[in-house]
């Protein structure tokens, strides 16, 4: 028994409908919802990914925003890897957010970003948890309402940029941040000289692609090791191929990351080393990638203070509907 013109028409029409219902759904969720409300004083949102552990993320992550602060820019970064944060303790940051106890939209409990002694605000599962030794033994679905929690009930205030330390891989945590934060600028993605790291870096590419997150760049760290005796380069991960990734894959090649002594040290103090060694070749490579990130979004310069201003005192949209439980 086959099924009539009109049967197949009449089913055509309400695929169409409810294709046109979850459009509307989202749209309203990315202009009204509480993430939306959370982030309205954000003009940037990018974030950070590589697909691989050990490429560091972080690392780049902190030095970047640092550079973009001695810019003049305001910076935000929100750790999102959940199992292993580490921007609080690369960043020397020792406090916890503190709690604000306010009715916003769903939030009546609500925290302030912890502000690092280099003008960068820093939100991390790592600074409301009990100590470095314990573990975080999350499931997904509780990681990606966590995270969905974060972004909400935060108040990030006024900044020209927010940038997301995403944890290795394509999973829960990297999925939930490229779908739920609107407007999202672009990623940044992070590889090493390794052919293993490029492959996995080509299937990150791939998976940003694929939930329409644009890709900005692409960074090669821990490129080279110059002698700090002789000045010889030695390759200690092998020939670069960051460059021939980012031609296979079709994204920009925004240049290399050298290894460096100093590196090191400075994650152990807790200071980003644009801001310690602000001549070594590291951090000049590190402010080379900030520029390209200000020409890749188009920025000129940062948000003055009478637009911080207006932006601070934006009247929330008091029609919030999502609530995400942590």
């Amino acid at each position: 028994m086959t099924q009539s013109a009109t049967d197949k028409e009449s089913i055509s029409e309400q695929e169409r409908f409810e294709e046109l219902k979850r459009k509307v759904r989202e749209q309203l969720v990315a202009t009204h919802g509480p993430i939306a409300q959370a982030l309205r004083g954000v003009k940037y949102r990018v974030a950070i990914f590589s697909g691989k552990g050990g490429v560091g993320k972080t690392v780049s992550t902190i030095n970047l925003g640092s550079a973009l602060r001695q810019m003049g820019y305001r910076v935000g970064i929100f750790d999102a890897d959940i199992h292993g944060p580490a921007v609080p303790k690369s960043l020397g940051v020792l406090g916890r957010m503190e709690t604000v106890s306010e009715h916003v939209g769903h939030h009546d409990l609500r925290f302030d970003p912890v502000l690092s002694r280099y003008g960068l605000k820093v939100v991390s599962v790592a600074s409301i948890w009990p100590g470095e030794e314990v573990p975080i033994m999350w499931k997904g679905a509780h990681k990606m309402r966590s995270i969905r929690y974060f972004l909400s009930a935060v108040n990030w205030g006024v900044l020209d940029f927010l940038l997301v330390d995403l944890p290795p891989g394509t999973g829960d945590e990297v999925q939930t941040v490229m779908s739920s934060i609107p407007n999202l600028g672009g990623m940044i993605v992070i590889t090493t000289p390794q052919g293993i790291s490029a492959m996995v870096c080509s299937k990150a590419i791939s998976a940003a692609r694929e939930l329409n997150a644009p890709v900005l760049g692409l960074i090669e760290n821990m490129s080279v090791l110059v002698c700090p005796c002789c000045g010889t380069r030695i390759q200690l991960f092998g020939q670069s191929r960051g460059e021939q990734l980012a031609r296979m894959m079709e994204v920009p090649f925004w240049g290399n990351i050298p290894l460096a002594t100093e590196m090191g040290e400075c994650v152990d103090e807790g200071v980003p080393v644009v801001v310690k060694y602000p001549d070594a070749p590291v951090s000049q490579a590190f402010r080379q990638m900030a520029a390209k990130l200000l020409d890749s979004l188009r920025v000129e310069r940062p948000m003055s203070d009478a637009e911080a201003e207006m932006l601070a005192h934006r009247p929330r949209d008091h029609h919030e509907h999502e609530h995400h439980h942590f």
